[in-house]
Order: C-alpha cells, then structure tokens, then sequence
C-alpha cells in the first residue's frame, strides 16, 4: 500500500484549490450574463441616439444646438443616475438595483416611440438615463465582488464587451427597421425605441437566477449583527483611492469623446475623406473594441492592471497620431481599427480597478458610481474645447492634438497607482 506523506497530500490539496480558483463558476457566469447584457442593451440605447439624430431633426424641425441637448441631457441624467444608484445598490444590493435600473431605461426607452413632440422627448430621455447611468454602477460592483480576484479583470473586460456589441444592435437594428420601413421617418424610428422596451423582459429570467454580491451579503449579516453601521465597516473612506479612481476615469472619458465625437468630421474637413459615415467606419470601430475587450480579458489578470493601461494608452496615442499626420485612406483605416482597439478597450478594465483601487469599503457602489460618473465630466469638456479650437484646420489639430495630453496624463496616473492585481475585496 502506498503512503502519501501529509505534505503530499497539503501540496495535492493545494493544487486542486488552485485549479478550482481557474475555473469560471455558476455564479461568475450568471452575474456576468446580468451585467454585460444589462450594459449591451444600455449601449444600445445610447448608440441609438446618435443614429437617430437626423431622424429626429427632421421630425421635430430642430436645428443641431437643440439637437445636442438631447445628448447632453443623456450624459447629465447619466452621471446622477450613475451616482445614486450607486449609493442604492449599497442598500438593496447589486441585482435589484441592476433590474430596477434596466426597468426604468426600457420603460421610458419604450415611452419614447410615443413622444409627441421634442419637449415630451427630452423628459422621457432624462428619466431614461437615470436607469442607464445606474446600470454600470451596479453591474461593475456586482462583477468585482462576485469574480474571483484571481480572474476579476476577465470578468470586468467581458461585462464592458457589452457596449460595442450594443452598438452593433443598435446599427443592425437600424438597418433592419429601415430595410422594412423604407427609411427610419414615420414611426421607424419609433419602433426602434419600442424595441427598447424588451430588455426588462429579458433580463428579468436572467435576474431571478443571480445570486446577490456575496460581499454584499456578508456586510449586510454584519450590520445586523451589530449596534451601529459605522462598527460593521472595517475601513474607513480610502481618499486617494477616490481621487486616483475620479482621475483616471476623467482623462479616459476626456480621451473617449473627444476622439469620437470629433474624428469623423475631422477626416472629411482636413483630411478629405468621403468613407467616415459609411458602415466599414463604423464596423471597423465596434471590431477594434471588441478585439480590445477580448485580449484585454485574456491578459489582464496574467500581466496585471497597469501594463495592459499602458499598452492600451500607447495603442490610442498612436491611432491618433496617425489621424493628425497622415492622410492615407489605408492607414487611417488601420487607425480607425485601433482607436476601438485602444480608446474603447481601455475601459475593458476600469469595473475592476475602481473596486480594487478604492479599496474595502461598505459604501463600494456609492464610490464607484461617483468616481466612474463624476470623472464624465472629462467627456463633457473635450467636445466643447476641441470644437472651440476647431474654427481653422490648424485649430482643429491642435484640438485633437490635446487628447494627446490626456493620454500622458491617464499614463501618469496608472503609474503612480499601485498595481492591484489579485487583490482580495471585502
């Protein structure tokens, strides 16, 4: 009979916990089919919108300032409903304030293929994007207190892979819609809205199968096994961590619109080009994002957070350096490919990061929130500065030239963060 020595048998034991921690579970899967489908059917909401803008011109009798407030009042009820609900989900929990937040943005999603008129439209989209904002918020949490730390930057990357595979929806959607409709006027683009009622009664079969934040659960037995909340929170408010957070997350925004609200009339007002509203634009973007999404989830939690920010930073920085001093079709084609390879997939790990960065808290969801929406304000201020600088060509580069800026600033950031890869979340 063969006797195994008892560190044989703690090595043997050892192994097998290691494998087992490899391995995606049931929950890891569920939570992520919540997350990611609840962010694809955000995403398309929101990619919506800008499809439908000229629709809506025309059908309202708007000029493009008042246009533009629909995309403004988007980000605004954004960012509230990304910070309070991240405050919510600390309270009922990261699936219920997920439901309820895709609840409220396919209700008023669905109420917009009635609207009568502009003014009913910007209401019903406010209140819309209190729910999409939220959504990200509760999805993130969910995600990195769910996720084995060992692969919670695969799962983080796999949930955002949901916003180019909404937008590619949203076009296929369209596309569609107008085949059948002979264009998207008349009540086209009301049935795309319509469209976007469904997700509720999708995802809610999905909800009822997630198990709830297993951190979320553990604070919430030690508050009621405690006198006062402030004894059941092991750690106080990790300030630099916040800021940290805030600081990456308003230079990636920075990055985010200002390139893409301003390449595509960048290439035809400078460069010339005819290709930038045609679908191979848009495919080659929604690619490029997709394929940083996968390979940022495939590395992530092998080579650690800040090598893959950098690389992703480096890949970007170089997509519009070629935008600004190149005016090969081919080349800007490629660029077109990285720039959602790298401006887009960054965001592959920012869930994660935030959890990790902020640290053990029983306010993670409120923080969160804060730090992902508060930092959208970065995405508010390009727009507006580069089309300020954009008067003359010259202008123009020099405003695209400034995303350049925020690519050594979010670098500078990642480096004086520490690496938290691997981190155990409480």
């Amino acid at each position: 009979m063969k006797v195994v020595s008892a560190e044989a048998q703690t090595g043997n034991l050892a192994s097998r916990e290691s494998q087992g921690a490899r391995r995606i579970t049931g929950p890891e899967w569920r939570s992520l089919s919540l997350a990611g489908l609840g962010w694809a059917f955000e995403s398309y909401d929101s990619f919506l919108l800008s499809l439908l803008l000229p629709t809506l011109a025309l059908q309202f009798g708007l000029s493009k300032t008042q246009l533009g407030l629909f995309t403004s009042i988007t980000a605004a009820g954004q960012i509230i409903g990304g910070i309070f609900f991240g405050y919510v989900s600390d309270r009922i929990g990261r699936v219920r304030t997920a439901m309820l937040c895709i609840g409220i943005y396919s209700l008023f999603s669905g109420l917009l293929a009635v609207a009568p008129n502009e003014h009913w439209f910007a209401a019903l989209r406010l209140c819309g994007a209190l729910g999409m904002g939220g959504m990200w918020t509760a999805g993130a949490a969910l995600i990195a207190e769910t996720w084995h730390a060992s692969r919670r930057g695969k799962g983080g990357a796999l949930m955002q892979m949901g916003l180019p595979i909404g937008a590619i929806i949203a076009i296929s959607a369209a596309g569609l819609v107008s085949n059948l409709n002979d264009g998207l006027a008349g009540n086209g683009w009301r049935v795309l809205f319509l469209i976007g009622a469904l997700p509720f009664f999708i995802l809610y079969w999905v909800a009822r199968r997630t198990p709830e934040s297993p951190i979320w659960l553990e604070r919430q037995a030690k508050t009621a096994r405690t006198a006062t909340r402030a004894q059941a929170t092991p750690a106080s408010l990790n300030v630099r961590g916040l800021l940290t957070a805030f600081s990456f997350i308003f230079f990636l925004q920075y990055l985010y619109w200002g390139v893409f609200t301003w390449t595509p009339t960048f290439l035809i007002t400078v460069k010339h080009l005819d290709f930038v509203h045609s679908l191979k634009f848009v495919l080659a973007l929604q690619f490029g994002a997709i394929t940083g999404f996968l390979l940022f989830s495939a590395l992530v939690d092998r080579v650690g957070r800040r090598p893959m920010f950098i690389a992703y930073l480096l890949v970007g920085a170089a997509a519009v350096g070629v935008y600004i001093l190149s005016a090969n079709p081919l080349l800007l084609m490629a660029a077109i490919f990285l720039t959602g390879f790298g401006v887009n997939g960054i965001f592959a790990g920012s869930g994660p990061f935030l959890a990790e960065i902020i640290g053990n808290t029983a306010s993670r969801g409120f923080l969160m929130g804060l730090a992902y929406n508060g930092g959208r304000l970065g995405g508010f201020i390009a727009p507006l500065l580069i089309g300020a600088l954009a008067s003359t060509s010259g202008g123009f580069v020099l405003g695209l030239s400034t995303t350049i800026v925020a690519f050594v600033a979010a670098a500078i950031v990642v480096l004086l963060a520490p690496e938290t890869r691997g981190k155990t979340l409480g």
